[in-house]
């Protein structure tokens, strides 16, 4: 399915006079996502990929030994199933979330899954439109979608966002670094496994890993790093999910 998504930001300046304007909140959540390593190494790395046609030859040989699943056919398996543990992984982080003791917590908690559920449709439906633009052919010729992929896109938005939650129940101790490592290798291993599938390029994944990155550090600062900030409202019709942003 694809997705139209809409975002619209409400801007409510007399609710909460001392906020800053809601678009210039917007603006710092996007340079400061998009200035993060995790979001322009892999951009750099996918562009290191058109470099000698490396990126078809990473993608064959891959493919062809299969290193880590043994086939395209369990690596496409595999790739499903761990995208389903990362983002149930971000949905659990985000009912596991420290309350404030001025906070309600049912409310509270509730934002969180909000945020993330936010999270996935906005990655679904951003991917959705680039796969359409760009038209790249899979290297298993099956369709012209290869570009970005999904899998890695909403296995690191998964990621970004569980990290986040986890970091403000667990502070920034070895438990909460542990937690990081563990997320973000399953989210590897998502990406991995779609290029020994050979339903894409290493590029592809990259780019993917990139938008997760971007989107779920985004939504983070821009929602979540404030409780005055009111998350998300929802709407969906057909294949339009429409996200209202309340300050």
């Amino acid at each position: 399915m694809n997705w139209l998504i809409v975002v619209v930001f409400t801007v409510l300046g007399t609710a909460c006079a001392h906020q800053p304007a809601g678009w210039q909140r917007a603006s710092v959540a996007a340079r400061d996502a998009a200035a993060h390593p995790s979001v322009w190494a892999p951009l750099l790395g996918a562009g290191a990929m058109a470099v000698d046609g490396l990126d078809q030859r990473i993608t064959n040989t891959l493919s062809r030994t299969a290193p880590l699943y043994g086939d395209p056919a369990a690596a496409a398996e595999a790739s499903d199933d761990l995208m389903k543990l990362a983002t149930a992984s971000a949905g659990l982080t985000a009912l596991m979330v420290a309350v404030p003791d001025d906070q309600d917590a049912i409310r509270h908690r509730g934002e969180h899954l909000a945020v993330v559920l936010g999270g996935f449709a906005a990655t679904a439906g951003i991917t959705g439109a680039l796969k359409d633009t760009v038209g790249r052919e899979r290297p298993d010729h099956s369709d012209h979608r290869s570009f970005p992929s999904g899998h890695a896109s909403q296995s690191f938005t998964a990621a970004s966002l569980a990290s986040a939650n986890l970091h403000r129940r667990l502070g920034d101790d070895n438990a909460a670094h542990w937690a990081d490592a563990g997320l973000y290798t399953v989210a590897g291993l998502t990406a991995w496994a779609r290029v020994e599938a050979k339903v894409h390029y290493p590029s592809d994944v990259l780019v993917g890993a990139a938008l997760g990155n971007f989107i779920g550090r985004f939504l983070d600062q821009l929602l979540l790093t404030d409780h005055r900030v009111m998350p998300l409202t929802m709407y969906l019709d057909g294949d339009t999910v429409a996200i209202g942003v309340v300050f």
